[in-house]
């Protein structure tokens, strides 16, 4: 049966972005990925990955077909739902830079419409996910788990999917509750501010 989504797109292609786009592809769906590093693009349309994790490279190869990259983000606009992938930088004492999150978000947001759905699945502090200017029904925050040199096999085959949502009715999104059924596990909904403390603590 083909998949009724058009592409689901991630906005931000480092390590937690390339391994959860290898994943959904993985899945079955057709994904483009989006970064304004014009290099690293360059080398990922290549077929060559320029982080380490066992398995990224092979899945690249195995479902190129289904996966694109690009370095404009109105490649993202016919995408019915879009993660925000980017690493977020944090120092020692704990302090994290937000400054390329909340531009990466601008330029989605920008180039998105309104039944657009915006996952972020980037590290942030407790009360940011509430504060983006965007529909809260399409927008929520997903909880990653991923550790370095196990990365690939936790975003394909996750414990469980940890979803932060506007309010206590935990309503996610139809079309978004389809793509995480594809990942065959518990689905616990919680709102934004309980997601995101959950994260820091895992």
């Amino acid at each position: 049966m083909k998949n009724k989504f058009k592409k689901i797109g991630f906005a931000g292609l480092d390590h937690l972005g390339l391994n959860y786009i290898m994943a959904t592809a993985a899945k079955g769906f057709s994904v483009i990925g989006y970064h304004n590093n014009v290099a690293k693009i360059s080398e990922l349309k290549k077929g060559k990955i320029l982080i380490h994790e066992p398995g990224l490279e092979k899945l690249l190869l195995k479902h190129r077909k289904k996966i694109n990259f690009s370095t404009n983000p109105k490649s993202l606009s016919d995408c019915k739902i879009i993660y925000i992938t980017l690493d977020v930088n944090t120092n020692k004492q704990g302090k994290s830079d937000l400054d390329s999150i909340k531009k990466i978000i601008k330029d989605v947001t920008k180039i998105s419409n309104k039944s657009t759905i915006l996952v972020i699945l980037s590290q942030v502090p407790p009360g940011f996910t509430r504060k983006i200017k965007w529909n809260k029904k399409k927008l929520f925050y997903q909880v990653e788990t991923l550790v370095f040199g196990n990365a690939l096999n936790r975003a394909l085959y996750p414990e469980r999917l940890i979803i932060g949502c506007s309010n206590s009715n935990y309503l996610i999104d139809n079309n978004l509750k389809k793509l995480l059924k594809k990942f065959k596990c518990p689905i616990l909904p919680m709102r934004y501010e309980s997601a995101e403390f959950a994260k820091i603590s895992i």
